[in-house]
């Protein structure tokens, strides 16, 4: 039967009919013909156009297949580069939007006989990130090979060494500060404790002199004992000190009276004495 011509209404029929997505068994890479059911592709396959293009396949079918396998490989890292980027998505969920336009390479023309062959196909060549999931099963995510991104992980990966060795000296740093304190505390209570026992020793027995510490000490009591004395040394009662700034009191004169001996006296009468004083007479030159 002839093919319908484009524009047709039959040739509009057998496109409506087509829409969507159809079964992958059922699809002729080298005619690029889908078939709706398995008779359509039986008598595609007894086709006249089928045999002539088989035979064509046939004298060179490894370089078909590489070249098919070549073909869909670059579409699909294509897509899930620009659609996705270096995000994780799930193989089966990225192939179903592979498959969506009609007009892609189909895997059953490929040398890979599965989507997880493929996929781990992809892992191991390093040309995607490929990881297992307990709940989407394998995941996938387009991996940059170019300098510029090479360079941008060593910085990265640097950055984030550098964050973890200041993050390990931050934590030796805090153990030692921890370490420290509870060392002071132990200290503290040690010296409570031998306070304790000095107060009680000296209510029954008056206080002894202080002894030296013992050869067969150990350094923890050798410093304990030093603290105590010291702080004893600190609590004893001292003199008071006398401060004196080099100022002493000036002694009255004995010819002058002083501020209580002294007799008022009226302006008056003090003026009449000055008075009474006789004049000195001026000489005169003859």
């Amino acid at each position: 039967m002839p093919k319908a011509e484009a524009g047709s209404t039959k040739w509009v029929a057998n496109k409506m009919k087509s829409k969507g997505l159809q079964r992958l068994r059922w699809w002729c890479e080298p005619c690029q013909k889908q078939c709706r059911d398995a008779n359509g592709f039986k008598c595609h396959v007894q086709s006249e156009v089928h045999v002539r293009q088989m035979a064509a396949v046939g004298e060179d079918p490894k370089k078909y297949i590489s070249n098919y396998s070549k073909d869909f490989q670059a579409d699909f890292v294509n897509l899930l580069r620009t659609a996705h980027g270096e995000k994780f998505i799930s193989a089966n969920r990225f192939y179903n939007e592979y498959i969506r336009d009609k007009e892609h390479v189909h895997m059953n023309a490929t040398k890979w006989s599965s989507l997880l062959e493929f996929t781990k196909h992809l892992g191991r060549e390093g040309i995607c990130h490929v990881k297992e999931d307990e709940k989407d099963g394998l995941m996938i995510a387009w991996r940059d090979s170019s300098a510029a991104a090479v360079t941008r992980r060593n910085e990265i990966a640097e950055l984030e060494a550098a964050e973890a060795r200041s993050g390990a000296g931050e934590d030796k740093m805090l153990k030692k500060m921890a370490k420290r304190a509870q060392e002071e505390a132990e200290a503290k209570k040690a010296i409570e404790a031998k306070r304790a026992a000095q107060a009680a020793t000296q209510q029954v027995t008056p206080p002894a002199e202080r002894v030296s510490p013992t050869i067969g000490a150990s350094p923890m009591d050798e410093k304990v004992d030093a603290l105590v004395n010291k702080q004893q040394e600190s609590e004893e009662p001292k003199a008071p000190v006398k401060l004196s700034f080099g100022l002493k009191a000036k002694a009255a004169p004995t010819n002058k009276p002083g501020l209580g001996q002294m007799k008022s006296q009226s302006i008056f009468k003090r003026k009449k004495d000055d008075a009474s004083e006789p004049k000195l007479a001026k000489k005169v030159k003859l």
